[in-house]
């Protein structure tokens, strides 16, 4: 069979298993079973496929078509210009998420001297990583209730740092010890709703890392209220949510004695994270 033929074939296959982008999938796991580029494919259209490749791409697509991430399926997920390691233990890194690095940055850019950081709900890893590599200085440590996140997250740092960053297993911040300058997190935003509906459907992520409380906010009002607690005067607590969120979110960070809120939107234009100072009454 050739490389054309596969594509082809392949995207049959996810189109009629209602998969919402075939051709790109097709094209990413064909790639992936033969270790070439998507570009090199292309190019390479006439070319016969060795046994032993087409079935790697043939388990694949099956994979694919009973609702496994392509990201699962390889076991790698592109953020912010790296490649992560991802499996079912962990929730895929979003483009969306580049805005809270992105946000995380420019704060640090703005703030140069022996900052301390820490990234809760850290899963991957990809948020505290990324921040890391970009300034190798800092002092960033992570967290994660879940202890299968945190192996996925050694994993990453000692492939992309080849170190382990700190990383402790806890329930937000209670388990992590000292006070920051920074705290940033992507926690668990859909509604109890919209993971009962996921559920229904056999949505592969992790449910811990997927569900909000009733309204979504639940683990966002819980850290921004810890972390009253553990921000150094004039500190700053940077979070993702949902743009629908994010009205809630500015009233109960100005209850709670933030100031200096700030959200920032994502490449679709939509709200995506919102930071805030801390300033300790003296």
């Amino acid at each position: 069979m050739t490389i054309q033929n596969a594509l082809r074939e392949g995207h049959n296959l996810l189109f009629y298993a209602e998969v919402d982008t075939p051709v790109l999938d097709a094209t990413v796991l064909l790639g992936e079973a033969l270790d070439i580029s998507k570009e090199r494919i292309f190019a390479s259209l006439p070319e016969v496929i060795d046994g032993e490749s087409y079935q790697r791409y043939r388990d694949m697509l099956d994979r694919r078509c009973s609702g496994i991430p392509v990201s699962y399926i390889r076991n790698k997920k592109e953020f912010f210009g790296l490649e992560f390691y991802v499996d079912e233990r962990v929730l895929v890194p979003r483009p969306d998420t580049e805005t809270l690095v992105e946000a995380l940055l420019g704060f640090i850019d703005k703030n140069p001297g022996p900052l301390k950081i820490h990234d809760t709900c850290t899963g991957s890893g990809c948020v505290a990583i990324s921040v890391k590599l970009k300034n190798p200085g800092l002092d960033i440590s992570a967290s994660d209730i879940s202890r299968e996140a945190g192996k996925v997250f050694a994993i990453n740092s000692y492939v992309l740092l080849g170190y382990q960053l700190p990383c402790y297993r806890s329930d937000l911040l209670q388990q992590v010890p000292g006070s920051f300058d920074l705290i940033s997190a992507n926690p668990p935003y859909l509604l109890e709703s919209e993971v009962d509906n996921l559920s229904k459907i056999g949505w592969p992520e992790p449910e811990l890392a997927l569900r909000g409380g009733i309204d979504g906010t639940a683990l966002a009002e819980r850290l921004i209220t810890d972390s009253a607690f553990r921000l150094k005067a004039g500190g700053a607590i940077f979070l993702e949510g949902a743009a629908g969120q994010m009205e809630w979110l500015k009233a109960y960070l100005l209850a709670r004695g933030y100031s200096e809120i700030e959200v920032f939107k994502d490449l679709g234009g939509r709200d995506r994270v919102i930071s805030a100072r801390w300033r300790r009454c003296a």
